[in-house]
């Protein structure tokens, strides 16, 4: 009986103390939420993993890059959008934060009502998972007009810090915006 108090008594000490390490995890994604629904790129950027930011900027860049002479109205349109206000020689280095700006923008011209409808939904952090002391999934729930949504976000511990992992693969997204490419030829 002692036994089965004593591991009872370890169980409960050890879901407190995981539960209470948790808020550097939710922290990171309540910065990275809020930056992202006012549309301030620039912070959203500074809370995801720089390789993760690296290799979507290797994937993604040399697509736009080489959709620049496309002759349908439609991609010229998303490529300016991406590109900006980045011209000539110049779009060829941007930087990795520049590029998953460039994504976003694309996003907003793509679903300008997204961000508008985001910023007024009302989001809450239902439960942290860590699988391991380096690795976290945030599950949040969106409430939009009465009707919720769960979603879920990836961290990763790197340099002492918490970090959000970008949600889709590189190559994937480099692949469907080929692939939108092609179809609008």
């Amino acid at each position: 009986m002692k036994q089965a108090l004593a591991l009872i008594l370890a169980l409960a000490f050890t879901s407190v103390s995981f539960a209470a390490n948790t808020q550097p995890i939710e922290d990171t994604f309540q910065r990275y939420w809020s930056a992202f629904v006012k549309k301030d790129f620039a912070k959203v950027t500074a809370e995801i993993l720089p390789s993760d930011l690296e290799d979507l900027k290797k994937a993604v860049l040399p697509v736009f890059v080489g959709a620049q002479g496309h002759k349908v109205k439609e991609v010229q349109e998303i490529v300016a959008a991406f590109f900006g206000r980045t011209v000539g020689k110049a779009r060829e280095t941007m930087s990795a934060q520049e590029v998953f700006t460039g994504l976003n923008r694309v996003l907003m011209v793509g679903n300008p009502q997204l961000f508008d409808m985001l910023s007024a939904a009302k989001t809450t952090i239902v439960f942290v998972r860590t699988p391991d002391a380096d690795n976290a999934e945030i599950h949040f729930q969106i409430v939009l007009q009465g009707e919720g949504d769960m979603e879920i976000e990836s961290l990763t511990k790197k340099d002492g810090r918490w970090w959000m992992r970008v949600k889709e693969d590189p190559r994937e997204t480099a692949e469907g915006f080929k692939q939108m490419f092609a179809q609008t030829s």
